[in-house]
């Protein structure tokens, strides 16, 4: 019987294209550019790399360390966002957050009517 969820030594590095962006329940599908294949992210090694990854709109590309959820069908945890440093934290004003959010919310809105 399989006795962890995830594959460690299965992680790898690899630049992924959103096709779509994060949901409500913190789920994303990618397209893995050297291979097309198509996966879900529903894991994320912290708070600081879901965040950064719900941020982003569908097809900006993303250099990730993944790995596979053995037990979860094509279910992946991000491990890494390669290249970026979550230490540092950018600080902007709440009224650049709103603009983002709704500049992100009109973007689905668009994609949904498509």
């Amino acid at each position: 019987m399989w006795s962890h969820t995830t594959n460690p030594s299965g992680a790898e590095t690899t630049t992924a294209r959103i096709e779509w962006p994060m949901n409500d329940h913190s789920a994303m599908t990618v397209r893995v550019e050297a291979s097309n294949e198509v996966r879900q992210l529903v894991e994320y090694e912290s708070e600081a790399v879901r965040r950064t990854l719900s941020r982003l709109p569908a097809g900006a590309t993303v250099p990730l360390k993944m790995e596979s959820l053995g037990s979860r069908g094509n279910a992946w945890r991000v491990t890494e966002l390669v290249g970026v440093d979550h230490t540092r934290r950018r600080v902007t004003s709440n009224r650049e957050d709103v603009r983002r959010a709704d500049e992100e919310r009109g973007e689905r809105e668009r994609r949904v009517k498509v």
